[in-house]
């Protein structure tokens, strides 16, 4: 085989791995917006993060293995690494990704429960924390009650 067409055929397979990277990548933002429920700002926030990054492993690949020359074989290897993922790979590792999902949340919910246990217990024994806990909801009532004299004032 020439040289050429053994580079060209190196290039072709970094570029399916560059698709194997890029559908993961994918599972676990599937993961982590599954876990999260983000509202429609953060969702457009977290697609924005996960195109630039995908981007920008799409172009170090290139970069690294072809002086960033965009082919079609290139473009083909990625969507071919993509599809590959998705149809064979997904199945075993989205299920792996929600696995250690689940395992986090619950480190996590324990470790903020542990974090928050001297609050709720001052909540509850102290009657002090209840009187000013009063003062505050009452001041907010009645700025509430008196919100268009205060915002007609100049």
């Amino acid at each position: 085989m020439d040289t050429t067409l053994l580079l060209e055929f190196h290039i072709f397979l970094s570029t399916i791995y560059g698709g194997l990277v890029a559908g993961f990548i994918y599972d676990v933002y599937k993961t982590i917006r599954y876990f999260s429920k983000p509202r429609k700002f953060m969702t457009s926030l977290g697609d924005l993060l996960f195109w630039t990054l995908t981007a920008s492993i799409f172009f170090i690949i290139l970069i690294k293995n072809n002086w960033g020359e965009i082919r079609g074989y290139t473009i083909l290897g990625f969507f071919l690494g993509i599809l590959v993922y998705n149809k064979i790979f997904s199945r075993f590792i989205y299920p792996i990704c929600l696995r250690i999902g689940r395992i986090l949340k619950g480190f996590f919910a324990k470790l903020l429960s542990i974090v928050f246990y001297p609050f709720r217990v001052l909540k509850k024994t102290s009657p002090l924390f209840k009187k000013v806990k009063r003062i505050i909801v009452e001041i907010f009532r009645q700025i509430k009650k008196h919100k268009s004299i205060i915002s007609s004032k100049k």
